[in-house]
């Protein structure tokens, strides 16, 4: 066993404010499963780069392995048997290691390149998102595989896949860092109940807050009468002249001021104390999704329908009725068309030669929302996306503010933006549209797992139609009314 030892480490990038890490201690026992979380732009990448010694921080970094790393597209130096052994025990063909890695499949490249992380003794893997190119059943089975190994740091959004393979729990948050025992869920339903409380708290506190602004407003009011009897005194009449009448009124004046001035002193003070107790949450972005209802109640219906793009059979069998109000899990493994029939559904699939045969209805009129896995149709800045597409300019960017953007990247070119940013521009703009039917492909790729979380939400709460993919399991069991399978 060994303990990489983190002791006052802190870390910003140059030209940023705020550091990214700060007065960091923590020890992490290299057997441990470890999984690293936290939102987008917190940490969880660089925090690898910091392990391997790839960047300069303040501190002390001991007792990190020699590591490997996923992804990579080279394979470490080892025997050929040891390879072939780690993809046996992902039910992967071992034969793949002859075949060009441009010629394999997302899930095969994944799957090789994680048997050469454990192929080779003596390395400690730091793996970032190996999921994004798996179906369901592809991050069951790695997620299996994971779980039989020891020592490895893991990235990952998918919480069913990090409570599989996962025994320790590393999460960046707004003010540091959270090490537990746990999966990531009971971390999560732990930090949940905590954060109500601590809201209850707060609540409790903001009240007191304001009983002690009322008192200090009651101060000022003593204080303007004790100023107007100092006034007064000085003020000539009969009964200034009389000189015990006059000591009397500066000594009530007196009393008055001091006493005005002792309950702002305490009430400040009180003020302080209690804004000191609030606690720093992380921020909730609650977002909002208004479909509208189209006056036929079952706008599409699919009967005994196949799937050919440019002449070539790509699926067959479909039988799909989508229900106003509905929202359908569309699964399957990779390949088997789930895809192709969204993009069908959207109309835009005629581009990409596909075609369809068979017993199909689909609602004149019919108001699409489309997100889908390729980001490349992003173009320009925000604001002339939002042109484009004849979104409005002030509920996108106040949607993708929530989503923690700043307002100098809402003028930034998409192209400079990370895949998870663009990401998120193709939900907004989704969540802007008004729509009768919304398609979603696998709309959660990149997003972390505090806005996956609040899409769940959303899409729970709200009235639209939907048929989505998505290998999210904890997701797509929560919002589906019904599953269909490829």
């Amino acid at each position: 066993m060994a303990l990489i030892n983190i002791r006052d480490m802190s870390f910003g990038y140059d030209g940023s404010e705020d550091l990214l890490f700060e007065n960091i201690n923590i020890g992490i026992d290299t057997t441990w499963r470890l999984a690293l979380a936290g939102r987008n732009g917190r940490g969880k990448t660089t925090f690898l780069k910091l392990l391997q010694g790839k960047l300069p921080y303040s501190g002390t970094i001991s007792g990190v392995p020699q590591t490997v790393t996923f992804p990579s597209e080279e394979l470490p130096d080892c025997d050929e048997w040891k390879i072939r052994k780690e993809l046996n025990l992902m039910d992967v063909d071992p034969d793949i290691i002859y075949r060009p890695m441009e010629t394999l499949s997302g899930g095969e490249r994944t799957k090789l390149m994680l048997a050469g992380l454990f192929a080779t003794d003596g390395l400690y893997p730091l793996i970032d998102e190996p999921t994004n190119h798996l179906d369901r059943k592809g991050r069951e089975k790695v997620a299996e595989y994971l779980s039989s190994k020891n020592g490895f740091i893991l990235i990952s959004h998918d919480r069913n896949f990090l409570d599989i393979c996962t025994d320790h729990t590393l999460v960046i948050t707004r003010t540091g860092v959270e090490l537990t025992s746990s999966t990531f869920s009971t971390w999560w339903d732990n930090n949940e109940q905590r954060m109500q409380s601590e809201k209850a708290r707060n609540d409790q506190i903001k009240k007191e807050m304001s009983s002690i602004e009322t008192a200090m407003k009651k101060n000022a009011q003593w204080s303007n009468k004790a100023e107007a009897y100092k006034n007064r005194s000085k003020a000539p009449s009969k009964v200034a002249q009389d000189h015990w009448r006059r000591a009397y009124e500066g000594s009530k004046s007196k009393k008055l001021m001091s006493l005005s001035k002792n309950l702002e002193s305490r009430n400040e003070k009180k003020l302080e104390e209690k804004k000191g107790l609030l606690k720093d949450f992380e921020r909730e972005q609650k977002l909002k999704i208004e479909g509208t209802s189209h006056h036929n109640r079952t706008p599409v219906i699919l009967k005994d329908v196949s799937l050919y793009r440019y002449g070539e059979l790509i699926t067959e069998k479909i039988d799909l009725t989508i229900e106003r109000g509905a929202k359908i899990s569309l699964q399957g493994r990779n390949g088997s068309g789930k895809s192709t029939l969204i993009k069908y559904l959207t109309g835009i699939g005629e581009a990409e030669g596909i075609t369809a045969e068979g017993d199909i209805y689909i609602a004149p009129g019919l108001k699409i929302s489309y997100v889908g896995q390729d980001t490349s149709s992003l173009k320009g800045t925000i604001y002339e996306i939002a042109d484009d597409r004849g979104a409005d300019k002030t509920q996108l960017s106040t949607i993708l503010v929530k989503m923690g953007f700043t307002k100098e990247m809402l003028t930034r070119d998409v192209d400079a933006l990370s895949l998870g940013q663009k990401k998120f521009i193709m939900i907004a703009l989704s969540l802007c549209e008004q729509a009768d039917l919304y398609l979603w492909d696998e709309p959660l790729n990149y997003i972390d797992v505090y806005m996956r979380k609040e899409i769940e939400r959303l899409v729970k709460d709200s009235d639209i139609t939907l048929l989505f993919v998505e290998h999210d399991r904890g997701f797509a069991e929560s919002v589906e009314d019904m599953e269909i399978t490829l």
